[in-house]
Parts: C-alpha cells; sequence; structure tokens
C-alpha cells in the first residue's frame, strides 16, 4: 500500500502516479485501486480529471484512518510533514519507500521521452529566437527566455542562468545587471506537461578565435559522450570516459559531474558521477561537459535518451 502527499508545490512523484496535479491531496494505491483525498474546493476537478475513487477530505487523518489502520504503509518521507508523519504513526506503520520512487521514475515510457522532445524542441526554438543584439546586459537576456517561454504557453523548468565573460565561471550564477561581453552562456529548460528540458549554449560575441575553438572542442566532446553511451552502462563509466577527454582536451577537471537525470524534476536519476552505478539504459539525462576558468568558462549541454543501444540527442 503505498501513501503520496502532494503539498503547496508541485510533487514528482505524486504526478507520476496520480496522472493529475492538486494540491494538498492524497494519493492512496492498494495493489491497482487508486484513491484520492482532496479538498472540497478541488472536488469537482479531481472528479472529472482523476482515473479512480475520489473522497472529499475533512480532517486529513480521520478521513485517512478507516482505510489504512493497522496496516503498513510505503510513503515518501521527504514530502510529508512531520506533523503528518506522526499522525499516521498513531495508527499505522510507515516505511520510507523514496528512494524505490526515484528509481521507477529513472525508466522513462515512450509518451514520457515525447513529451521531454517536446520540450527540448522548445527550448532550442527559444534560444534561436534570442535577439543578442538587442539585449545589452545578461537580465535583458532574461527577459526574453521569459517572455518567449509564456508566448510558447510554458515555464522555465528551473531559473535561467544567463552569465557573461567573468560571470560564466560560476557554474550556477544567480544572474545579474552585467554587460554582455565577449562570452555569454545561457543554461535554460522549459517544462511541458510537466516534464523538463535542460540546454546550455555559449555565445562569442566578439568573434574571438581561440573561445570559438574552445567551445567548438567542447561541443565536440560533448558529441563524443553521447555517441559512446552505449558502451558505458552505468553513471561512473561516463564520469571516468568524460574525464579522459577533458584532460585530453587540455580542460581543467570538471567543477561539477557530467551531467543528471532529466524528467519531472530537472535533476533526478540516474546519476553520473565518478561514484555512480546506476544503469542508463532508457533513461533520459543531460551530458553537459564544461571548463571553467578565472576570467570565464563555458558549457554546452544536450538532453539525451539512450534507448538500449542507441542513444540520441532529444
Amino acid at each position: 500500500m503505498l501513501l503520496l502527499y502532494r503539498g503547496e508545490i508541485f510533487d514528482a512523484n505524486f504526478f507520476y502516479h496520480a496522472g493529475i496535479d492538486l494540491d494538498h491531496c492524497f494519493l492512496l494505491i492498494d495493489n491497482n485501486k487508486k484513491i484520492l483525498f482532496t479538498l472540497k474546493m478541488n472536488e469537482s476537478l479531481a472528479r472529472d480529471s482523476f482515473d479512480g475513487e475520489v473522497v472529499v477530505l475533512d480532517d486529513p487523518l480521520a478521513t485517512l484512518k478507516p482505510y489504512i489502520k493497522n496496516k503498513t504503509v510505503f510513503v515518501d518521507e521527504k514530502k510529508l510533514t512531520y506533523n503528518i508523519a506522526a499522525g499516521l504513526k498513531r495508527f499505522c506503520k510507515i516505511k520510507n519507500h523514496s528512494a524505490e520512487l526515484l528509481k521507477q521514475r529513472a525508466v522513462k515510457k515512450s509518451d514520457e521521452v515525447s513529451k521531454i522532445h517536446r520540450a527540448v524542441k522548445s527550448t532550442k526554438e527559444i534560444l534561436a529566437s534570442l535577439d543578442l543584439k538587442a539585449a545589452k546586459t545578461e537580465l535583458d537576456l532574461k527577459k526574453q527566455l521569459l517572455v518567449a517561454s509564456a508566448e510558447h504557453g510554458l515555464e522555465p523548468a528551473f531559473d535561467p542562468i544567463v552569465s557573461t565573460d567573468a560571470s560564466t565561471a560560476y557554474p550556477h550564477y544567480t544572474g545579474g545587471k552585467r554587460k554582455l561581453g565577449s562570452v555569454v552562456l545561457i543554461d535554460f529548460g522549459v517544462r511541458y506537461q510537466h516534464y523538463c528540458s535542460d540546454i546550455t549554449r555559449c555565445f562569442i560575441l566578439d568573434g574571438d578565435r581561440k573561445k570559438k575553438k574552445q567551445y567548438e572542442t567542447l561541443k565536440n566532446i560533448c558529441h563524443t559522450i553521447i555517441d559512446e553511451l552505449p558502451n558505458l552502462k552505468i553513471g561512473k563509466n561516463i564520469a571516468t570516459f568524460t574525464e579522459k577527454q577533458m584532460k585530453k582536451a587540455g580542460f581543467p577537471k570538471m567543477l561539477h559531474s557530467i551531467g543528471h537525470g532529466v524528467g519531472l524534476d530537472i535533476h533526478e536519476l540516474p546519476k553520473l558521477n565518478s561514484c555512480s552505478k546506476d544503469k542508463i539504459t532508457n533513461t533520459t539525462f543531460a551530458i553537459e561537459p564544461a571548463f571553467y576558468l578565472k576570467s570565464y568558462g563555458m558549457r554546452y549541454e544536450e538532453t539525451v535518451y539512450l534507448k538500449g543501444n542507441k542513444s540520441r540527442i532529444l
């Protein structure tokens, strides 16, 4: 028996199993039976959208108690409030199922891959539409990204990273009003039906040949890794292969992992670091080789799907 809770903000595990996104709801799954416990204000929407039984919540714990009393219930403890968890423990045994839920979502179904592909396609269209000549500052470009997302009927998958020159040396730069200089780095993605994309591109605005060559080399490394994915099998193998490619190109050691899983969350399984034994077959993930110097940095990122022994850029 699985019990999931969706509070104020979107919860990937809840949506994955419920098929809908409603705030302050509980989802109970017992074998193949699904019951959605929802607030009165969401009852009509729940009955129209949810494929299963709908029960209106008054007092959450009192409403749930008859369904789970004296039973073992698997939960995502990370998403339960202290009060809810303590209340449940008074009449049922709860077991944390967080790790198993993440593993289940790592392997993507065909419709999930299609949605991620749609998100990637829109992301690349938005990046291609940017007017770099009209933009004077990092903030100007960020505004363009946000407006274009809204015009596509989408929302950003995360707060876009727009950096220039010295700011590009910080992998997770939070943005500012710095005037655009020689190098501009944009790390951006959108959500399509809750599924994310993650793409990074750099633009060399002054035509600097050295920087252009560095960026082209970084792009080639990304594609080399993607071509090799069917032979790498698990996360740590990707990390090892990447380290060799970066060293061969003369780039410094990366400050972050080579990538991460992408799906309903912008960062999910599989992990792609030097310790990861996560399998990568039939998963979607970002590959983002990068280097960071004192005066500037660069990153090139694609969202990728590995199906069986064939990898493809989404």
